[in-house]
């Protein structure tokens, strides 16, 4: 049972990460094992009423664009949204286990830091970060994490 985009009263804290990046970065194959949704939903842990969603964006594109990070939480809806901007060279020349390592080091450090910047009055930080901590290790760096590396090249081919 999947919690719609917004939508209120819902019993379980809904995580999700998605990608905005160039094909060439291998980005979305890098996420493909990354479920942080379900490890919520079937945790099904009460971290407080004042947050009710985390919606992480990856943003790999060409830096000539000049994207600039997004961060808001919309008091109304409880819902928390933040870019993690990725520098698309550097990237690309990654291999996949690369990918990984990068995509998992920047939630580890910036989603509980920007978090922490607002004043969620009965949000359980701590054991939110416990929890985020676990799934992160156990879905990016664990053993099995590489199941889907030889379904895609390891770069791209330009």
């Amino acid at each position: 049972m999947y919690r719609k985009f917004g939508q209120p009263n819902c019993p379980y804290l809904s995580v999700f990460a998605t990608s905005d990046a160039n094909w060439e970065s291998k980005i979305n194959h890098a996420l493909k094992v990354l479920d942080l949704r379900r490890s919520f939903e079937e945790r099904n842990v009460d971290y407080g009423a004042s947050l009710t969603e985390i919606c992480i964006v990856f943003m790999c594109r060409d830096p000539e664009l000049n994207l600039k990070q997004r961060i808001r939480y919309m008091k109304a809806t409880r819902d928390f949204s933040m870019d993690i901007m990725l520098h698309l060279p550097e990237v690309i020349r990654m291999t996949h286990p690369e990918r990984r390592q990068l995509i998992a080091d920047a939630l580890l450090r910036q989603v509980p830091e920007r978090l922490r910047r607002y004043d969620f009055p009965d949000f359980d930080y701590a054991r939110f970060e416990v929890d985020w901590t676990n799934d992160i290790r156990s879905q990016l760096l664990a053993d099995d994490s590489n199941r889907y590396d030889h379904l895609c090249l390891e770069r791209a081919t330009i």
